[in-house]
């Protein structure tokens, strides 16, 4: 977009939505947002972001169906996931569909794991795909 690394955010919650990308933008990444699986992995397709942040409690489609379809996807199959579940679910957070992606977070958000979470992406290590695109 312009420069800065894009997120796709995949939030059902209006007001988490919100937070998100509000927070994202102020660490200086570009945000699209998505309420909707089915958006979620056509805007994924379309854009091609660098990081998808997935609520994993979206109701249009599983969560684990949108991660099978990105992870099958050969335009999508390359970008990190990072699932957000609900506190409770933390404890079996091994047992869930996270396996499938390169980290969690837990809501309600923790805005400080979010920024330290999303920053270890784009490290200069990384971030090779950035330069590439």
């Amino acid at each position: 977009m312009n420069g800065q690394p894009l997120i796709l955010v995949v939030e059902e919650n209006l007001y988490n939505l919100e937070l998100l990308n509000y927070h994202l933008k102020s660490l200086n990444y570009s945000c699209i947002c998505a309420k909707q699986g089915i958006k979620a992995l056509i805007l994924a397709q379309t854009h091609k972001p660098d990081l998808i942040i997935l609520d994993m409690m979206i109701s249009d489609i599983s969560a684990g169906q949108a991660i099978d379809y990105l992870k099958r996807e050969k335009k999508t199959a390359r970008i990190p996931i990072i699932a957000v579940i609900p506190w409770y679910l933390e404890k079996n957070s091994e047992r869930l569909f996270l396996t499938s992606t390169e980290g969690y977070l837990t809501k309600p958000y923790d805005l400080s794991k979010l920024g330290l979470l999303v920053s270890r992406h784009f490290t200069p290590l990384n971030s090779s795909s950035l330069l590439s695109g």
